[in-house]
């Protein structure tokens, strides 16, 4: 894509090189073929001029005309160049008020100064218009300050309108790409988030039920068979989570494939299958809450959970969920002793409960228990008016 910017910038570079050859097709007629010369009121025949003050005219209408054709690429050098020019050609004996191409050289270019230059391109832009009109007239003692100033605002104004339209339009440039880095970034880490809960809590199960398989394996065959058919079954659970995933992210899905805390029964068999006990206590009507602050009410509890049977199995875990007038509650403790083993658990699980919860302008609170457990609170605003984005498919915040 890097090449069609750079034929755009050419193309648009052909319009002031187009209009500098027409320019000095037009002044070398000027010169050489004179129309209604004059300097100063007085008639002067330029093919009565001597060759060398010809070439001297021919190679300032050169410089003139190079400057508008370099203005749309170097609008501050273009300024500068037909500023020179200007100037020395009011020592000629014919003054750059006539043939019109010096001063029109002079206006174009000033005017693209000021709309398309850098931070100082007003500036210079100004100083080469007053300075070499101011030299012009003064030479030709002629000091008409009220022409000069008007040109000058009828030239300056609108170009400093598109010079404030054009920076306009770059910051709103700038501002979208910010935007669409920003929310690339945000579904990264939905993405990451929702990857995180649905492997995690499996992964935790099957790890404690294939540990309790093969305690087991020697002393009592059945039930390790009955864990490692927990273990496949909580596998292929995950496995149906991640293709519907893949399915959403395609664009495929549908809204009854949302987590809800309504359908809470697979996470809370994950638990008991691993040796767990769960206890819930629902108090209100879950139909009020909207699917957003559902889906993420769901992936809170399934996280306390997870952490539960990682580091604390075989507890019993006791869970409240809340429905308010205003907001959702989520409380989840467990009785067990806090197990720590090397290596277990990153601190990404109550990362992305606390990140999911400020998503809503809501609270989060976990960490251990004065009497020995562990808990998780949550307080999730029914409105969900706050940074909360409208839910996809998946149960991934889109």
């Amino acid at each position: 894509m890097g090449w069609l910017r750079g034929v755009g910038r050419r193309r648009r570079d052909l319009g002031p090189v187009a209009a500098g050859l027409a320019l000095f097709g037009f002044g070398s007629l000027e010169i050489y073929v004179p129309l209604a010369p004059y300097v100063e009121g007085e008639s002067l025949d330029l093919a009565a001029l001597p060759a060398g003050w010809l070439a001297v005219l021919t190679v300032l209408l050169a410089g003139h005309c190079l400057a508008v054709a370099a203005c749309g690429s170097y609008p501050r050098a273009a300024v500068v160049l037909v500023g020179v020019c200007f100037v020395a050609q009011s020592f000629t004996p014919v003054l750059p008020e006539w043939p019109v191409v010096p001063l029109l050289a002079l206006v174009v270019v000033c005017f693209a100064c000021v709309a398309v230059a850098g931070r100082h391109g007003p500036v210079i832009a100004g100083v080469s218009y007053f300075v070499s009109l101011g030299i012009e007239t003064t030479v030709a003692d002629d000091p008409d300050w009220a022409f000069i100033v008007f040109v000058a605002l009828a030239v300056m104004g609108p170009a400093y309108a598109v010079r404030m339209r054009r920076a306009q339009a770059e910051r709103l440039v700038a501002l979208a790409a910010e935007r669409e880095a920003a929310a690339r970034t945000d579904e990264r880490l939905r993405m990451a988030r929702e990857l995180h809960d649905i492997v995690s809590h499996g992964v935790a199960v099957m790890v404690l039920q294939a540990g309790a398989a093969q305690v087991m394996l020697d002393s009592d065959v059945r039930q390790a068979h009955e864990s490692l058919d927990a273990v496949q079954e909580v596998g292929r659970d995950v496995v149906t989570e991640l293709r519907r995933l893949l399915v959403i992210l395609r664009g495929e899905g549908s809204l009854e494939r949302l987590p809800s805390l309504r359908h809470i029964e697979p996470l809370l068999a994950g638990v008991r299958t691993a040796g767990g006990r769960v206890d819930v206590a629902v108090n209100g009507d879950l139909g009020r809450v909207p699917a957003a602050v559902d889906v993420s009410g769901y992936r809170v509890l399934q996280e306390a959970l997870t952490n539960a049977v990682k580091h604390a199995p075989g507890a019993t875990v006791s869970v409240a969920i809340d429905v308010g007038r205003t907001d959702l509650r989520i409380h989840a403790v467990n009785d067990g002793p806090r197990i720590v083993r090397h290596g277990d658990g990153s601190g990404l699980g109550l990362m992305g409960i606390s990140e999911r919860v400020e998503l809503f302008g809501g609270t989060a609170a976990a960490g251990p228990r004065e009497g020995g457990g562990f808990e998780v609170r949550v307080e999730l605003p029914l409105s969900g008016n706050s940074a909360a984005p409208v839910p996809s498919h998946t149960g991934a915040s889109a």
